[in-house]
């Protein structure tokens, strides 16, 4: 993975300790071409997965804290709105600014997201009356061991599919999620409303090789509205759902792009989270464990 030249701004910054900066930093990142909203593959697998359902039991709806409090979500948010209480860091970022500025515009941190490899910070715009950063679109990431930053990616161009039939805001595709992983870096995107809004183009898992930024494979739509996607093996693990939509884990081939099973459930899955073998899965309104099987 190259360093990309931009970079001389935030390494700078990122040598500075949280306490002395009096201004957001400067940055420039990369902005990524429109992508296709087709399906697109590549490479083989070799070691995908299968899961089987162990267990399902209904919960509250609202007690989202005890199933954090059980499972380590390796995610914290900076600001308001949904189940954020429950996963909203206490403290400022070490090494991430709150606030960037990229030309005359300010993005606000949205999320910081702790992978195998390095931890992501995404940005979207400035928090509304509530207190919620919303269109989540640039991403940075730091390097665990140096607190340098590697790179930094704009995803604005991702946010509107081909054809939409409601006013755009509503049907923008922020990044939701995102994880390298041996040189490539997959990125969710989609939107808060039905799929018929934007003709079914929702949803997606985009790969991208991080040498040149380039999309090794798009997934096909509605696989992913989930807040996150987990990665095991040569499989990802992510699930989509809607109001009046089927719900659905998904299992993607993480090297093709192709989903290759799914698995239906009661209602929207919303968090994920591997640990001991096992698959946990907070949806809508029911709370799952899946055995992993190799």
């Amino acid at each position: 993975m190259k360093i990309l030249p931009f970079l001389a701004l935030l390494v700078a910054f990122s040598q500075v300790p949280a306490k002395g900066r009096t201004a957001a930093p400067s940055v420039q990142p990369e902005v990524l071409p429109r992508p296709s909203f087709d399906y697109t593959h590549h490479a083989d697998a070799l070691e995908l997965i299968s899961l089987e359902i162990l267990d399902s039991e209904p919960n509250a709806g609202s007690d989202y804290g005890e199933w954090f409090m059980d499972h380590y979500y390796p995610a914290e948010t900076y600001h308001n709105g949904g189940v954020n209480e429950a996963i909203r860091s206490d403290y400022p970022p070490d090494v991430l600014s709150m606030v960037l500025t990229v030309g005359r515009n300010d993005y606000h941190l949205y999320q910081i997201m702790y992978g195998s490899e390095t931890k992501i910070g995404s940005y979207g715009s400035p928090p509304n009356r509530l207190g919620v950063v919303l269109d989540p679109r640039i991403l940075l990431s730091v390097d665990y061991e140096t607190g340098d930053l590697n790179w930094a990616l704009d995803f604005s161009r991702y946010a509107l599919g081909p054809s939409n039939t409601v006013g755009q805001s509503v049907v923008r595709q922020s990044v939701r999620w995102a994880e390298e992983h041996n040189g490539i870096l997959y990125v969710s995107s989609w939107h808060r409303t039905y799929a018929e809004s934007s003709e079914g183009l929702n949803g997606y898992i985009t790969a991208l090789d991080l040498d040149d930024m380039s999309i090794v494979w798009r997934s096909e739509p509605l696989v992913c509205n989930s807040e996150n996607f987990v990665i095991i093996g040569d499989t990802i693990v992510s699930g989509y759902g809607f109001t009046d939509e089927p719900d659905y884990i998904y299992l993607t081939n993480r090297l093709t792009g192709e989903v290759y099973h799914r698995i239906r459930v009661s209602s929207a899955p919303e968090h994920l989270v591997f640990e001991d073998e096992s698959l946990f899965v907070r949806c809508y309104d029911t709370d799952y464990v899946l055995e992993v099987i190799p």
